[in-house]
């Protein structure tokens, strides 16, 4: 038995195949996407992370540094008391005058060191919102590094393609099969 392969079924078969072909090309490409869009958002994350990590460390240092600073004018506040109450008691007054000038040097190192404690509670307040900051401009930042992510395509996608493709095919040869021209036998296979 011979079987004549007609223009309409090789039109039909290579509408299909190139269709089929063109699905398989365009999932793939779209794969290829998806990974590197996932990667450069790690990637980003990653980077997103570290800025974070470097913000918070400055905001650490300056932390310190306000620390650091206040200790200085405390012992420097420390120092100025007893010099004057050095000189106070130095100068050989006695009495009552004697009691309230040494307490008065107390009341000025007790206000400088007030004034010192209220600037360390603005700065640790700066610093815990600072740092809340930080986190919020992270998370910002990831959010969007995730809004330009590329899905991965769907398999089922693929399949509708490929099924789209077979049905082009069908419909490649139907429009060709009632043509007589189309009918002409290219190839004989023997069966």
């Amino acid at each position: 038995m011979c079987e004549a392969i007609t223009w309409s079924v090789a039109l039909g078969i290579a509408s299909a195949g190139m269709g089929a072909v063109s699905s398989i090309a365009s999932y793939q490409s779209q794969s290829q996407a998806a990974t590197a869009s996932e990667q450069a958002y790690q990637q980003q994350r990653d980077l997103n992370q570290q800025a974070r990590n470097t913000a918070d460390q400055q905001r650490q240092l300056k932390l310190k540094g306000e620390f650091d600073q206040s200790a200085q004018q405390a012992e420097r506040a420390l120092t100025t008391r007893l010099q004057a109450q050095g000189n106070i008691l130095a100068s050989g007054r006695t009495g009552q005058s004697v009691g309230a000038l040494l307490t008065d040097a107390q009341r000025v190192e007790g206000r400088d060191l007030g004034t010192i404690g209220l600037n360390l509670a603005y700065a640790q307040q700066d610093y815990g919102f600072g740092m809340e900051s930080n986190f919020q401009q992270q998370n910002t930042a990831n959010i969007q590094a995730a809004s330009q992510r590329t899905s991965q395509p769907s398999v089922g996608g693929l399949v509708l393609g490929l099924g789209q493709a077979g049905l082009e095919g069908a419909s490649t040869f139907s429009k060709f099969n009632a043509d007589k021209a189309f009918n002409t036998p290219i190839v004989k296979r023997k069966g």
